[in-house]
């Protein structure tokens, strides 16, 4: 896919624009408004035979990610829950009365939220790996037990799941170190 290709899909092409353009113009069609009909110059229109080599059969990024899209899914459902778990730790661990508490406890949770945030981000390209499944479950299991356990020593203090941070941590370096296989 070729960078034009992937910017058209990014910009026009996905199917949340397609759904906004579609309803801007039923909305517009509504109020009586046309939009104006431009001719399209055949001379603009330049066709490269050699690029045709380059670029996939398959034509947009939904089709790219296919059966492995579910990690783009749960990649949404974890930047969701990021944004949630960020937002309930700050505002629970505001009314912890020690001052030392209150910033060890918002230091657990901030390194929680970002590696949560982080490796929730970095699921969306699971499809794009050599081995999706291998590196999209460990990554996964690895933010589960790693932001997990961080966010339940931020929120409770209790230090007791601190080996499950630990194993996370060594699932989530193993994710990464997939990508190399």
């Amino acid at each position: 896919m070729s960078l034009a290709e992937t910017l058209d899909y990014l910009i026009l092409g996905n199917p949340v624009s397609e759904m906004i353009i579609s309803s801007a113009i039923a909305f517009l069609d509504s109020l009586g408004l046309q939009p104006k009909k431009m001719p399209v110059d055949d001379s603009m229109l330049v066709f490269h035979p050699s690029a045709h080599h380059y670029v996939r059969s398959h034509s947009s990024l939904y089709c790219l990610a296919g059966c492995h899209y579910h990690f783009v899914r749960l990649a949404g459902i974890g930047g969701a829950s990021a944004i949630f778990m960020g937002a309930y730790c700050k505002y629970v661990l505001r009314d912890i009365d020690d001052v030392r508490d209150q910033l060890d406890s918002q230091a657990y949770a901030d390194v929680a939220n970002r590696i949560h945030f982080l490796h929730s981000f970095a699921l969306m390209a699971m499809p794009l790996a050599h081995y999706p499944f291998l590196t999209g479950t460990l990554m996964i299991t690895g933010t589960l037990f790693f932001s997990g356990s961080m966010y339940y020593r931020a929120l409770t203090g209790e230090k007791w799941m601190q080996p499950y941070a630990t194993m996370g941590g060594f699932c989530l370096m193993a994710a990464w170190l997939t990508l190399v296989l």
